[in-house]
């Protein structure tokens, strides 16, 4: 099977904008996380059973986003989700915000994830079944944002009509 990235839709809420109905920095980290969730549910790793008897955690190391353009209330926005590194106790997934009906980049960002044990936080190895969880969503940008643009056509039409 080829590497695909995950793409979901998710709408800016009230609660997400300000005063003149444009999206908040803030809420780009909500976004972000909703594509992660939404992520590994789909690579069967859904966050209820991760939190049944975890062995690991994976804790943030690093959250960065770059805004390119505003997002209003209401807009439809296709979250790309995708994993361009991976490494022996990390990986780093990026999530790419795009205008769901054109393309258009509103925000990008990247989340680094460290691999602890959960009963002391020392640092380990990836566990191999995240390992082959993850290896699907194995990507650079460009090529997921190619590959997310037929997703991305099949979803509009269902997000506009909902």
């Amino acid at each position: 099977m080829a590497a695909a990235p995950h793409v979901c839709v998710e709408r800016v809420r009230w609660a997400d904008v300000d005063l003149v109905g444009i999206a908040r920095y803030s809420a780009f980290t909500r976004l972000v996380e909703f594509a992660e969730q939404e992520w590994l549910r789909a690579a069967g790793m859904p966050f209820s059973a991760l939190f049944e008897a975890p062995t690991v955690w994976l804790p943030r190391r690093h959250l960065s986003i770059d805004y390119f353009a505003p997002a209003k209330l209401d807009d439809p926005l296709a979250l790309v989700t995708y994993v361009p590194h991976v490494g022996t106790t990390s990986f780093t997934f990026h999530v790419d915000v795009l205008d769901l009906a054109d393309g258009a980049p509103r925000a990008s960002a990247a989340v680094v994830l460290v691999c602890v044990n959960s009963a002391d936080f020392v640092k380990r190895s990836l566990p191999p079944e995240l390992r082959t969880a993850i290896e699907p969503y194995r990507m650079q940008r460009d090529d997921a944002l190619v590959a997310a643009a037929p997703q991305r056509h099949e979803l509009t039409s269902l997000a506009i009509n909902s």
